[in-house]
C-alpha cells in the first residue's frame, strides 16, 4: 500500500473511477460527468499545477483519493491555508490516514499551517462541507453526498468540526400559502416594491442587478463573499439550458427601479445525472432529454436581500412567487441552502416560511 500523486492522464481516469466501488449498490450516488470532471482535473492538476491530487494504491488499485490547494485564508492570521476536495476513501483508518498524513506533510512543505476541508474548486459554496445528518435524503443538485463513516475517518485522522452549514426542506403540508400571500401584498405595499422574472434577453442587465444585490448583501457575512461579475456571467451562460426563468427573481423598488432582492432556484437534475451515469453519449443524450422532463426537484440556492431591507418581509415575496412556480410545475421536493449555521436571520426566514432542517454539512479542519 502507497501513496501515489496523480502526474499523468491517465492515472487521472483512475481517479475518477475510483469512486464507483465506494458507492457500488448505493441508490442515492450521483456520478460526476466524467467528461467535464476529467477535464478540469487535467487543467487543474495536470496542466496548470495548482492542485495537487494524492491517491492510495493497494494491488494497483486506488482505494483512497484526494484534491488539494493552497488558497488565501479567511478566518486564521496565517496568509494562506491549505483547502482540500474530492476526498473519497474505503471504511479503513489506517488507508485514510495514509493519505491525509501525506497530503499535510506536502502542504507543511510549503509553509502551510492548517488545512480545511471540503471546499470544491474555484466554488465555496458548491459541494461543501462532508455530509454529516440527513442521509436518508438524497442528495440535491450541487450538495455534497458521502458515506455516513466519512465523518468518523476524518475525527479519527484528527480534523476537528470549523462550521456546519445547513439545508431546509419544504413540505407545502406546513407551508401557510394564504398567511405568505398576506404578508407578501402587505410588504409590496409599504415598501413600494414589485417581483420580476428574470428576462434572458436582457441578460446583462439582470446579471448586473443580481451582482450588485450580492454585493451589498454579503459585505458582513463571513464566507460567503460576492462572485465578479465574470463568474456570474460565465455562470449563467453556462447553465442557461438548465435554468428555469420562472424560479429565478429580482425584487425592485418601484419608485427608481432599485433591486433590492434576488433569488436563484435551480431545477434538480441530479436525477437525470444518475441515469445517465456521469457519461455523455447517445443512451444517455436520450434518458436525459426524457428524465429532464420529470424533475419533481428544485434546490433555492441563494437568496439576497441588501441590508437596507433586511427584516422588512422582501424575502416572502420571493417565496411567494416561488411556491406557486412549483405547484404549478409539480415539484414535490424543495430543499433550501446551504446556510452558515450562524446565519440565524436566514434560518429564521426559512422556519418562518415552513423549511425543516433537514442536512447539515460539516467543514473540518486541522493544524499542521
Amino acid at each position: 500500500m502507497r501513496v501515489v500523486e496523480i502526474k499523468e492522464a491517465k492515472a487521472v481516469k483512475k481517479f475518477i473511477n475510483m469512486a464507483d466501488d465506494i458507492y457500488r449498490g448505493d441508490k442515492f450516488y450521483v456520478p460526476y460527468m466524467r467528461r467535464d470532471l476529467y477535464k478540469t482535473l487535467c487543467a487543474l492538476v495536470l496542466k496548470h499545477k495548482t492542485y495537487t491530487a494524492l491517491a492510495v494504491e493497494r494491488n494497483g488499485k486506488f482505494i483512497a483519493r484526494v484534491l488539494f490547494t493552497v488558497g488565501a485564508a479567511k478566518r486564521i492570521e496565517a496568509d494562506r491555508c491549505g483547502y482540500f476536495s474530492h476526498f473519497e476513501c474505503v471504511n479503513d483508518v489506517e488507508v485514510c490516514k495514509l493519505l491525509l498524513e501525506h497530503m499535510c506533510k506536502m502542504l507543511k512543505e510549503r509553509g502551510i499551517s492548517r488545512v480545511e476541508g471540503t471546499y470544491f474548486p474555484h466554488d465555496q459554496d458548491n459541494r461543501r462541507g462532508i455530509l454529516a445528518e440527513g442521509f436518508e435524503y438524497p442528495p440535491m443538485i450541487f450538495t455534497s453526498y458521502n458515506p455516513p463513516y466519512y465523518n468518523e475517518l476524518l475525527t479519527a485522522c484528527g480534523f476537528k468540526k470549523d462550521f456546519d452549514t445547513v439545508a431546509y426542506r419544504f413540505d407545502f403540508t406546513n407551508v401557510d400559502m394564504d398567511r405568505i400571500e398576506r404578508l407578501t401584498e402587505r410588504v409590496k405595499k409599504r415598501c413600494g416594491l414589485e417581483l420580476n422574472i428574470v428576462n434572458f434577453n436582457n441578460l446583462d442587465s439582470e446579471i448586473e442587478a443580481f451582482y450588485g444585490v450580492m454585493k451589498k448583501a454579503t459585505t458582513d457575512v463571513i464566507f460567503q463573499e460576492a462572485p465578479t461579475m465574470e463568474a456570474l456571467r460565465s455562470i449563467v451562460t453556462e447553465w442557461k439550458n438548465y435554468l428555469w426563468a420562472d424560479l429565478i427573481y429580482i425584487v425592485r423598488r418601484t419608485g427608481d427601479n432599485l433591486p433590492v432582492g434576488v433569488m436563484l432556484s435551480l431545477p434538480d437534475y441530479n436525477g437525470v445525472f444518475r441515469k445517465m451515469n456521469g457519461r455523455i453519449n447517445p443512451v444517455s443524450i436520450i434518458k436525459m432529454l426524457y428524465y429532464k422532463k420529470r424533475i419533481s426537484s428544485v434546490r433555492p440556492i441563494l437568496q439576497y436581500v441588501i441590508p437596507e431591507y433586511h427584516n422588512l418581509g422582501v424575502n416572502y415575496v420571493m417565496y411567494y412567487e416561488f411556491f406557486k412556480t412549483c405547484k404549478r410545475y409539480g415539484i414535490e421536493n424543495i430543499e433550501a441552502g446551504t446556510i452558515m449555521e450562524d446565519n440565524l436571520p436566514s434560518r429564521m426566514n426559512l422556519e418562518h416560511a415552513g423549511g425543516f432542517l433537514n442536512k447539515i454539512f460539516r467543514i473540518y479542519g486541522r493544524e499542521i
